[in-house]
């Protein structure tokens, strides 16, 4: 029994240094009740931040976006002209050609009107006289009869020249044949 008492007084302390020791539950629970509120208005304020950042970096991309188009609208507008100014080119390029070529044609209408009028040897000796590429456009445009007469006054080496070039057809300044006096 003695022991029983003994555990009893023990038991009895015990309990009573627990008690002294024992926390109380509401003031703690009081004192950090103001904690998840300021960790809610961080997170709220984290919150907002990531808005306003997010806010600013759409409007951002919208005014890039916005001065991409107005670029693009820009180059296609320079592209247009430009085509334009192309198809404008071509055109003029186009009616110079045919005016060149009219006048070309018109040109060797007039020599070679000239050169079938001529007598045989003094058209051999002008044509022999410049080069072989220009005697063999003049003679191009000669009759037959013609070139086969004037070639048959010429100089053998000259118009054996002349008709490998007339051969090969025009345009004659293309050709690489061995000139005799190339001016």
């Amino acid at each position: 029994m003695k022991k029983i008492i003994i555990l009893l007084i023990f038991t009895f302390l015990n309990l009573q240094a627990q008690n002294s020791n024992s926390i109380d539950c509401t003031a703690l629970f009081e004192a950090r009740k103001s904690e998840p509120i300021k960790e809610l208005e961080k997170i709220d304020e984290a919150k907002q931040a990531l808005e306003a950042y997010r806010a600013s970096l759409n409007s951002l991309n919208e005014q890039k976006k916005s001065l991409l188009d107005k670029q693009e609208a820009d180059i296609n507008a320079t592209m247009a002209k430009v085509e334009n100014t192309k198809k404008e080119i071509q055109v003029i390029v186009q009616k110079n050609e045919e005016i060149l070529k009219e006048l070309k044609s018109m040109t060797t209408n007039k020599v070679s009107e000239a050169y079938s009028k001529m007598k045989d040897q003094a058209a051999a000796d002008v044509l022999t006289q410049m080069g072989a590429i220009k005697a063999a456009t003049i003679m191009y445009a000669l009759p037959p009869k013609k070139i086969s007469t004037v070639i048959a006054k010429m100089d053998p080496k000259i118009a054996s020249e002349i008709t490998l070039i007339l051969q090969k057809g025009p345009p004659f300044e293309n050709n690489q044949t061995i000139l005799y006096n190339e001016k």
